[in-house]
C-alpha cells in the first residue's frame, strides 16, 4: 500500500474505538531518497502530516548500530519529531540483551566517569539529541537506577570523539 493510497482511504478523520487519531507515531522507518511514507523504507517528511502529524519514529539504533541511520535521527529532529531507539545497550545483542562482550572505546569512557558501560551507551544516545527518548530496557531496581543515572552523565567532547569513532567502526 502506497502512502498516496493509505491517504485516500484514510483521508478525514481516523479513530480508534470512539477516540480520534490526533497524532502518529511510527517503528522501523528509514531514509530514503524519496521518503515514502508508511513502510520499513519511510521517513516522517511534511507531506506524511497531511494525514495526521508524525510525532514519533521507533527504531534499532546505538553505538555502533545503524550508524548510517545517523542523518534519518538529525531530520526527525530538525522535524519535531521524537526518536525513540531500542537496543540501545544490547547492541549487537539485541533480543538477546548485551552480549557480554563490550566495545573497548564505550569500556575506556565508562571507567573514565566510574559508570558502567550500559550508562555510557544510554548517555551517548541521548547525546545525539533533545528530541532523543532512549528505552534501554529494565530487567531489575539496579537496571532502573544505571538507566535513570545515564541520563545525568555528561559526556565530554573527547568522549564524544572516541564513542562517535566506535559507532562508525
Amino acid at each position: 500500500m502506497t502512502a498516496e493510497t493509505i491517504r485516500a482511504e484514510f483521508s478525514g478523520t481516523w479513530t480508534l474505538g470512539d477516540l480520534p487519531v490526533r497524532r502518529i507515531g511510527f517503528g522501523a522507518m528509514r531514509l530514503t531518497q524519496h521518503g515514502e511514507a508508511f513502510g520499513e523504507d519511510a521517513v516522517p517528511r511534511d507531506r506524511d502530516q497531511a494525514v495526521a502529524p508524525v510525532v514519533c519514529v521507533q527504531n534499532m539504533y546505538g553505538i555502533g548500530v545503524r550508524p548510517e541511520h545517523d542523518a534519518f535521527v538529525a531530520e526527525c529532529g530538525e522535524q519535531g519529531v521524537a526518536f525513540v531507539p531500542f537496543y540501545a545497550i544490547a547492541s549487537a545483542g539485541r533480543q538477546g540483551g548485551a552480549t557480554g562482550v563490550e566495545d573497548e572505546a564505550v569500556l575506556t569512557v565508562a571507567r573514565a566517569h566510574g559508570v558502567g558501560a550500559a550508562e555510557v551507551r544510554v548517555a551517548w544516545t541521548l547525546h545525539r539529541g533533545p528530541h532523543v527518548l532512549a528505552i534501554p530496557g529494565t530487567g531489575d531496581p539496579g537496571h532502573l537506577e544505571s538507566n535513570v543515572a545515564a541520563g545525568a552523565l555528561r559526556l565530554s567532547d573527547d568522549d564524544l570523539v572516541v564513542l562517535e569513532a566506535a559507532h562508525r567502526a
